[in-house]
């Protein structure tokens, strides 16, 4: 039937035309739009059928006027051959009329005709930019007027107004769906920049990776060199190795994270099962060195339509470039953590300085060697070392002059300094180097370092070998020259003191005689004293106490010193101390000897000698103060006995000091030279120390050291311990 009233189907397109720009769902667009092409255009019942997204499946989605709902009515395009399907392959507007049986109706045409009584209806199809996407029927069958030609246009007209809401609705849900998908990618870019840990980290691509492909599982396969096979290393909603159960053939896994994203349906073979499924692959290239892969697997045979491949590979860039940060960062913080070992573990002060010659960092050994130092201290460096030559060296360097300055230089502190901040000062020799840190942009250098080796203990002990290289030497040739001497002098003795006797009668010429015995029998002293020195390795050892042989020597000590108005004080710390494995009359020669040196000290220009007997180590006590608050008697460690001998006498100047051991050095007018000498072979052959600590005007301290309990070596018997520094 013709419409005369073109303004009412003008009303009702102008309606469908708003309603399609319109916030309504589908649904309920689709109801509103049957409801205005039933009354406008007055048809019986008005049917859509949409196809249902990312499939090939054409399913009825609403009706209106029809007794038999249509809604949930499902055709495979591409297995049902009817009229709705073949609207939607060849676009064509398809009449159904009563009593005409069309060629190409097909059986379940019949079928479906009979069951919704359909003998005057049309199927037009709705189109879009996609192409055809549905198909809506219109049904004048209960009324039996006539289809005209000009019917189907209009309905075609208000089709298209369909088909442009369903395509405005899929593009608003699409551009939602991206909207949400770039919020979900910069939650996971998030949260992937801030995982530290590279386990976790692929954990969290391969699980991102299967939520935003909308797959069922995933692995994350990396290959540490090229052209090997790839492992596994994160996988979600799968097993490690079902991986291999894909049927993808080698080359596809070697030559896969070479290329683009790649989608193939491949076989997954297992014992359970062997059906087909889907394969996306998204290369990685981990930090530009290693190959990787993100593998994604779908339950059927193709990834759905609505599967965004763009995104994807965003998100694999992002997932590789955070790998790659991560494993960057990791391998500086690795770096990082070396260095900072070998600086903590060096032995040598290391300081860094900026133009300014302020400190801007410095080491651990750095605090020890200079006391001042702590880890936040930052000054100029002329605060803890200084010298002509060091200002020098810095000059050179920071002006670009030399690449490199060494020297070696003899540091004074008034406060403490490492190793000596208990007596609060001292002196210590330090070889220094001065080297650039490298030049910046803008010819600025970026600062210089300075290497500083304590060479204090070095020199000491090359001292020590010196001295002893020397006493070796001269105790060989001591021992030769005293036995060859002390015959004559022995002879001598006694014919001068016959001749004294014979010469009553002269007691000048007598006087004289007996002067020449005086002098015979001092050069038989000094001779005894080479011998002696001479025998100083060979030692008689077994295990004695130290207290008892202090106690044992130091009443008679005492009485002298009293004597020669000199106050002494003996002082023992701790209870059990250990015993000594030694020859006990050796070290009481050496105690006598030093004992006996600090009464003179202390009679020429003091009024005390000190005693004290406390336990320590190898490096501990000895020149330093007891530590009062650790228990004595709980020793630990502590299995070295230190003696201090200590005057108020007039002290020992800095070059007498390092002669004072050498043999035949002596300050006083009829002194041998030789009993300090004497002293420091005894316990160096005893395998301990012997220190000493003097200052003009201000006393002496000697201390000796000796290795006690288990800290003394074990020997099976006495002749296991003969001097090996004299023949």
């Amino acid at each position: 039937m013709a419409f005369r009233d073109t303004k009412k189907i003008l009303s009702a397109l102008h309606q469908v035309s708003r309603l399609t720009m319109s916030g309504l769902s589908r649904e309920e667009l689709a109801r509103t739009v049957l409801e205005t092409v039933t009354g406008a255009l007055g048809y019986d019942r008005v049917a859509l059928y949409l196809i249902k997204e990312g499939g090939t499946t054409l399913e009825g989605v609403i009706n209106v006027g029809c007794q038999v709902s249509v809604k949930g009515l499902k055709y495979d395009i591409e297995r049902d051959h009817c009229v709705e399907t073949r609207v939607l392959r060849t676009g064509e507007t398809i009449r159904i009329r009563k009593g005409v049986d069309e060629p190409f109706f097909t059986s379940l045409d019949r079928r479906r005709n009979r069951a919704l009584k359909r003998h005057n209806c049309v199927l037009v199809p709705i189109i879009t930019e996609r192409g055809i996407v549905g198909t809506m029927l219109a049904d004048r069958s209960f009324s039996c007027e006539e289809i005209s030609d000009e019917d189907i246009e209009i309905l075609e007209i208000f089709s298209n107004q369909i088909g442009l809401g369903v395509e405005y609705r899929r593009l608003h849900a699409d551009n939602r769906r991206q909207i949400e998908e770039l919020i979900k990618l910069q939650q996971i870019s998030r949260q992937m920049s801030e995982t530290s840990n590279l386990e976790k980290l692929q954990q969290l691509i391969v699980a991102s990776g299967v939520e935003l492909g909308g797959a069922q599982a995933g692995w994350l396969l990396i290959s540490p060199d090229v052209g090997r096979r790839l492992e596994p290393v994160a996988v979600f909603g799968a097993l490690p190795g079902e991986y291999l159960e894909l049927d993808a053939g080698d080359q596809f896994w070697k030559t896969l994270a070479r290329n683009q994203s790649i989608f193939r349906t491949v076989n997954k073979v297992s014992r359970r099962e062997q059906r087909r499924v889907g394969l996306l692959s998204l290369p990685l290239l981990v930090g530009k060195k290693e190959q990787g892969l993100l593998a994604l697997i779908y339950q059927e045979g193709r990834a759905p339509a609505e599967i965004n491949i763009d995104l994807l590979r965003v998100f694999a860039s992002q997932a590789d470039k955070a790998m790659e940060s991560l494993i960057f960062n990791r391998t500086l913080i690795e770096d990082r953590d070396f260095r900072e070992s070998i600086l903590r573990s060096s032995p040598n002060a290391i300081i860094t300085l900026d133009s300014s010659l302020k400190i801007t960092s410095h080491n651990r050994s750095s605090e020890e060697i200079f006391a001042s130092l702590d880890p936040d201290w930052q000054g100029s460096i002329f605060d803890i070392l200084d010298s002509p030559p060091f200002r020098r060296a810095l000059t050179q360097v920071g002006s670009g002059h030399q690449s490199l300055a060494q020297i070696e230089m003899c540091q004074t502190f008034t406060g403490p300094c490492g190793e000596c901040r208990a007596n609060g000062g001292g002196e210590k020799i330090f070889s220094v180097s001065v080297t650039s840190l490298g030049e910046e942009k803008h010819s600025r250098y970026r600062g210089l370092l300075v290497l500083v080796q304590d060479q204090t203990e070095k020199r000491k002990s090359d001292q020590e070998v010196e001295r002893m290289r020397r006493l070796a030497s001269i105790g060989q040739l001591a021992a030769g020259i005293a036995h060859e001497i002390r015959n004559p002098l022995t002879g001598m003795n006694i014919s001068l003191d016959i001749i004294r006797n014979e010469l009553t009668d002269h007691p000048y010429v007598g006087k004289l005689v007996g002067s020449v015995i005086d002098e015979i029998d001092r050069l038989e002293k000094i001779v005894s004293s080479m011998l002696e020195f001479s025998r100083a390795g060979i030692l008689e050892r077994s295990w004695f106490n130290m207290v008892e042989l202090l106690k044992d020597w130091f009443p008679l000590f005492h009485e002298q010193a009293a004597r020669e108005q000199v106050d002494t004080a003996l002082q023992v710390y701790g209870t059990t101390l250990p015993l000594v494995y030694g020859d006990q009359e050796k070290i009481r020669q050496v105690v006598v000897n030093l004992g006996l040196n600090a009464l003179d000290a202390a009679r020429e220009g003091g009024s005390r000698v000190e005693l004290i007997l406390l336990p320590g180590t190898l490096n501990g006590a000895g020149m330093k103060s007891l530590d009062e608050s650790e228990p004595v008697d709980q020793v630990g460690e502590r299995t070295w006995l230190w003696l201090k001998i200590t005057d108020n006498g007039p002290g020992i100047s800095r070059e007498i000091i390092e002669k004072i051991f050498d043999p035949f050095f002596t300050t006083k007018n009829r002194g041998t030279g030789l009993g300090l000498s004497i002293a420091h072979s005894i316990i160096k052959e005893h395998g301990g120390r012997l220190e000493v600590e003097s200052e003009s005007g201000r006393g002496t301290t000697f201390a000796v050291g000796l290795p006690a309990g288990e800290a003394q070596p074990r020997y099976r018997n006495v002749e296991d311990v003969q001097s090996n520094t004299y023949n």
